[in-house]
């Protein structure tokens, strides 16, 4: 039976311009995900960021801004099992966290 987990991405190595500052260069992602482990719970956090919009959208300014995406990354910050409880009665956020 899968277990439910709440992952927590960080991305760097991207570059979104933003008026009158430094460009962002990084953000964290929290994403839940039903898994048999830990390691295929990150490994399909990651797999579905990818396939998001906002994420293509995140590498094609990227591109723009540097010329290529070689440098971007996305890891896992952190990892934690969720109660019943909480993956069925708190929000599941689905927004980036940008610095």
């Amino acid at each position: 039976m899968p277990r439910r987990f709440q992952v927590t991405l960080h991305g760097t190595g991207f570059s979104l311009p933003v008026d009158g500052g430094n460009p962002i260069s990084g953000f964290y992602a929290i994403r839940r995900i039903l898994a048999q482990t830990p390691v295929e719970a990150e490994r399909q956090a990651i797999a579905a960021l990818q396939q998001e919009e906002k994420f293509c959208q995140i590498i094609e300014t990227t591109q723009q801004q540097l010329g290529d995406s070689d440098g971007c990354s996305v890891q896992l910050e952190s990892i934690g099992e969720l109660s019943w409880f909480k993956w069925h009665f708190s929000r599941s956020p689905k927004s980036f966290i940008f610095y």
